[in-house]
């Protein structure tokens, strides 16, 4: 009984982890996409999950939906990857979208004091290999 209680509780653990702030308040989701609105590049990178590269792209609109279940919204955006002819649709996670800065990067989430876990951070965004672990 106990093993089956504690895969049950692992399951609920690693699925709440996976999408930590793709929904959000409708105020929050509307500063969000405000904020992606005036053309910004972003890395989509989900450090929670196996690793892979981080995506660069170029946020051409962004906009606040709701999501249809009780008050919470998401931010869809549409986008242009490096060297694409088209675009493509996406909502976000913002514990999973980076934003880099002169010195560092961090996630739309840290930006806009979301408490959330990245679970790692990148040291070389051109070497995402290199990963630093969050202490």
């Amino acid at each position: 009984m106990k093993s089956i209680l504690l895969a049950l509780f692992l399951g609920v653990v690693s699925f709440a982890q996976a999408d930590q702030l793709a929904y959000i308040s409708k105020e929050k989701a509307e500063e969000v996409a405000a904020y992606l609105n005036k053309g910004k590049t972003i890395y989509l990178f989900c450090g929670c999950c196996s690793l892979v590269e981080p995506k660069k792209v170029t946020v051409v609109e962004a906009q606040a939906v709701y999501t249809g279940y009780e008050n919470y919204w998401e931010v869809e955006i549409m986008y242009e990857e490096e060297g694409a002819d088209e675009y493509t649709y996406e909502k976000i996670d913002l514990a999973y979208v980076w934003k880099k800065g002169l010195l560092s990067a961090q996630t739309l989430g840290k930006k806009f004091n979301m408490e959330h876990d990245y679970c790692v951070k990148l040291n070389d965004w051109d070497n995402p290999k290199h990963v630093e672990k969050d202490i």
